[in-house]
C-alpha cells in the first residue's frame, strides 16, 4: 500500500546511460582515489618542525582519496547491480575523448602560462558543461536555459572554488 510514486521509483532506479557510465566510470574513480591516496601517503609529513598529524600537508588529499574511492566502489556495485543495461551498448568515445581533452587542456592551462586559476576553472566548467548538456537541452528545446545554467555554474565555480582552497584551506593556487 506505501509504494512510491513512479516519479520517485523512475528517479531512484539509474537508467541504462548511468549505469552503462557507472560500469566504466566506478573502477576509473577507485583507481583515481588509490592513486591520490599513494601520493598522499608519500607526501613529506614535516614531523622535523614539529607539525602535528592533523596538519600534515597529505591529511586532506588521503582523505578525499578515500571519500573517491568509496564513491567509485559505490558506483561500480550500482552499475553490477541494475539490469537496465542492455547488451550491446557501447561507450560513447567521442564524448568521453572530448572529455578527456577539456581536462588535460585545463590542466595545461592552469599549470602552464594561462589566466588565473578562478577565470580557468570557471570557462573549464561552462565548456565541459554546455558540451555535455548540449545534445539533452537541444532536444528539449532548452538550448538557452541550459547555457545559462552552464554559465551560473561556470562563475560560481571560478569564483567559490579558489575562495574555498585559499581563505579555508590556505592553499595558494597557481
Amino acid at each position: 500500500m506505501n509504494e512510491p510514486s513512479p516519479a520517485l521509483a523512475a528517479s531512484a532506479a539509474p537508467t541504462s546511460g548511468t549505469a552503462r557510465s557507472d560500469r566504466l566510470g566506478g573502477p576509473l574513480w577507485v583507481v583515481f582515489g588509490l592513486a591520490v591516496i599513494a601520493g598522499a601517503w608519500k607526501t613529506e609529513r614535516m614531523e622535523a618542525q614539529g607539525v602535528r598529524w592533523f596538519g600534515a600537508p597529505g591529511l586532506v588529499p588521503g582523505l578525499l582519496g578515500i571519500a573517491i574511492v568509496v564513491v567509485g566502489l559505490l558506483l561500480t556495485l550500482r552499475a553490477w547491480r541494475t539490469s537496465a543495461v542492455a547488451a550491446g551498448e557501447a561507450v560513447d568515445w567521442r564524448v568521453l575523448g572530448v572529455s578527456l581533452l577539456l581536462c588535460l587542456g585545463f590542466a595545461g592551462v592552469v599549470l602552464g602560462h594561462g589566466p588565473s586559476f578562478g577565470v580557468a576553472a570557471g570557462v573549464y566548467l561552462f565548456v565541459h558543461i554546455a558540451y555535455l548538456e548540449w545534445p539533452a537541452r537541444r532536444a528539449a528545446g532548452r538550448t538557452l536555459r541550459g547555457l545559462a545554467v552552464a554559465a551560473v555554474t561556470g562563475v560560481a565555480g571560478g569564483v567559490l572554488v579558489p575562495l574555498v582552497f585559499e581563505q579555508i584551506f590556505l592553499v595558494r593556487l597557481p
